[in-house]
């Protein structure tokens, strides 16, 4: 009996394995997951970009997702094409342009593709990123120091000009508001109204058959110039490229007497902003601070909102010093209003500063006593819905029929800078 036992063990031992093997002889193959290949995407500038997969499962595939965050200022945003259900697809999705969404030259797309079949079983690509630029011409790049010149036309010398000017001008803006640009700075340069009109953001017919513009941030490292030689435009437009880093976050917005007022004290000169303030004070009719928070709906206002602006941070400068500036700066963009920063930094709200910047100016302080519900301060008259870029931007315009600027640079005599948020 007691040599018997070791064999009875090896046989049920042996049993039990071949049941195990039948057993997994007739069950079902697990599915394996599903393949999924990015099939690229196609620049159709200025409508956007087309994005295309191809997927395989031994279940039928039933949800495709794009993710994807358009750089610098976009969060992340997923979509999900239109397929069919099927053990192979081909899928496509466009990233608007410039209807309900824009994207303006230099955007950067960082994306990767997600698949999930009826098993439940996914898979996912490896993260890429494309770069959407103006694909109608063949660009040039003048690159060094954190920021590129694009250029398909005019002279090599001009466009190194661009570049000198703009590493001259970020390099100032920064020093001035103790800020540091993070990124490199994009700056794209057109020969005509013509070729630049498709690369802006689209608005009614009427705006875009009288609006014609020279010069415009449209994101925060984008710019866009009209004539590879136009310096003081580049200037205004770079400034801005600094204002919204050193006083605009998620807390904080700067006012537009401010932000404009920084951008035309960048210029090399004020050109017609500063005859409009200068005829102004000698008139006596100039504007309340509080008036140039937001942008005038008056068009025979603007050239003076700018005017004042820069006046008004011309003194800012002159009298207080670049080290509490810069401070205002980090104020705003720290979640204060313009008013409570003022006082923070000056001692003195809006009021005050008008009065005392009236005093400097020849003109008698004005009687704020009897003003109630005064306007919200920093709050922009906008132009533009949120474009993927989140962020303002400024624009330099000729307005065809209404005369709403004297001259800011030498694109085309008469021209107007205007910030769209």
């Amino acid at each position: 009996m007691a040599l018997n036992t070791p064999l009875r063990a090896i046989g049920l031992t042996l049993a039990l394995a071949a049941l195990a093997l039948l057993a997994m002889s007739h069950a079902p193959a697990a599915n394996a997951a599903p393949t999924v290949t990015d099939g690229g995407a196609e620049n159709i500038f200025p409508e956007g970009i087309v994005f295309r997969v191809t997927a395989d499962s031994d279940s039928p595939i039933e949800e495709i997702r794009i993710r994807y965050k358009v750089l610098p200022d976009g969060t992340a945003a997923t979509a999900v094409p239109d397929f069919e259900p099927g053990t192979h697809v081909e899928a496509e999705w466009q990233l608007e342009g410039n209807t309900n969404n824009y994207l303006p030259p230099g955007t950067v797309i960082e994306y990767h593709w997600e698949v999930t079949d009826a098993a439940g079983a996914t898979a996912s690509t490896e993260e890429v990123s494309v770069f959407y630029d103006d694909a109608r011409f063949e660009w040039t790049p003048v690159a060094g120091g954190g920021v590129t010149i694009y250029y398909y036309s005019g002279s090599p010398e001009d466009a190194q000009e661009m570049h000198d000017v703009a590493l001259e001008k970020v390099a100032e803006m920064s020093a001035l508001l103790d800020t540091t640009v993070p990124f490199e700075v994009l700056v794209w340069t057109y020969a005509s109204v013509d070729d630049m009109r498709p690369a802006l953001q689209r608005r009614s017919p009427t705006f875009d058959s009288q609006i014609v513009t020279a010069g415009v941030r449209v994101s925060s490292n984008t710019v866009l110039v009209l004539g590879n030689a136009s310096f003081d435009t580049l200037r205004h437009e770079l400034t801005h490229v600094v204002t919204k880093q050193a006083g605009e976050s998620a807390l904080g917005t700067l006012p537009s007497w401010l932000d404009e007022g920084t951008a035309v004290y960048g210029q090399s000169d004020p050109g017609g902003f500063g005859d409009a303030i200068t005829s102004a004070i000698l008139a006596g009719e100039v504007l309340s601070v509080r008036e140039i928070s937001a942008y005038p709906g008056d068009p025979a206002k603007v050239t003076l909102f700018y005017g004042e602006g820069w006046s008004l941070v011309m003194y800012l400068v002159d009298e207080y010093g670049e080290a509490k500036f810069a401070e205002l700066y980090a104020t705003i963009k720290s979640g204060n209003r313009i008013g409570p920063a003022l006082e923070a930094v000056y001692g003195f709200n809006e009021d005050g500063l008008e009065n005392e910047w009236r005093v400097a100016n020849g003109l008698e302080e004005r009687d704020i006593s009897e003003e109630t519900d005064p306007p919200e301060d920093g709050d922009p008259v906008t132009e533009r819905s949120d474009d993927g870029d989140s962020g303002g931007s400024s624009v330099v315009l000729i307005a065809l029929g209404i005369i709403f600027l004297a001259a800011v640079v030498g694109v085309g005599g008469v021209l107007a800078a205007r910030r769209m948020s």
